[in-house]
């Protein structure tokens, strides 16, 4: 990673507001951000033992509206090759509460969409999820299951060989999504995600996740689900939370 890229991302860590559209490593989770908190999450995804090295990273920020409600804008695909998939986005998150009789299982239903503007080739696109999550309260397991519609600026773009020439397709697709949480402290829970397919995002990712406060460190591993979804990488995840109005007693 080069001086500039280095002085990016610990400018980020050090002066941003994190904790958003509540991820779990890399899906939507059943959290959002509270009412009048201003958060931000970057997500590195660095791959050091290939040449070149392969550095990528994913931004996002939300302003919690309360009623389980979150607005969201996203910086995605800033790495260190240039990318042509740099995309921003505005959307919005919302996460409905069922089955208020048995609280325990903490049963919700988590939807969201954001609309994106590819900076490189000028057009827009789409991200749009659908989730269905619950805690087992016995051993505090939160199981998360869903389906996303993306075009290539979340989903990237698949190679196609026409008349001995590689042109590049984009993906616009439905993947499955699935997610995984399990505390094993008060501090320190065990988490996975996983999107099917083959595109940019097709992966599981297995973490650890430590909460400082409202303040969260992720560290994971990328695994690929094929050689045509791209490298295996190492995640770093920093995210931070700030409210924007003080309370009052």
């Amino acid at each position: 990673m080069n001086k500039t890229l280095l002085v990016f991302t610990i400018s980020l860590i050090k002066y941003s507001n994190l904790l958003s559209q509540s991820l779990i490593v890399g899906i939507p989770s059943a959290d959002v951000a509270e009412k009048n908190h201003l958060e931000f999450t970057h997500e590195t995804q660095y791959n050091y033992w290939n040449k070149p090295e392969k550095w990528n990273s994913f931004n996002f920020m939300c302003y919690g509206l309360g009623s389980n409600t979150e607005l969201t804008v996203t910086l995605n695909n800033l790495d260190n090759e240039m990318s042509k998939n740099m995309a921003v986005g505005l959307g919005a998150k919302k996460v409905v509460k069922l089955f208020k009789k048995v609280p325990a299982w903490e049963h919700k239903i988590i939807a969201g969409t954001n609309i994106l503007y590819s900076t490189n080739r000028q057009n827009f696109g789409i991200w749009s999820y659908g989730l269905y999550s619950f805690r087992v309260p016995t051993t505090k397991t939160r199981l998360t299951a869903g389906l996303s519609y993306g075009t290539s600026h979340t989903y990237g773009f698949r190679t196609k060989q026409v008349n001995s020439m590689e042109l590049l397709v984009p993906n616009n697709i439905t993947a499955m999504l699935l997610g995984f949480e399990q505390p094993l402290t008060k501090n320190l829970s065990f988490i996975a995600d996983w999107y099917s397919g083959t595109h940019a995002l097709a992966s599981v990712i297995p973490a650890l996740q430590y909460d400082i406060g409202h303040n969260v460190v992720i560290v994971g591993y990328k695994i690929a689900n094929n050689p045509q979804s791209g490298a295996n990488a190492v995640i770093l995840e920093f995210m931070i939370n700030i409210p924007t109005r003080k309370k009052y007693h």
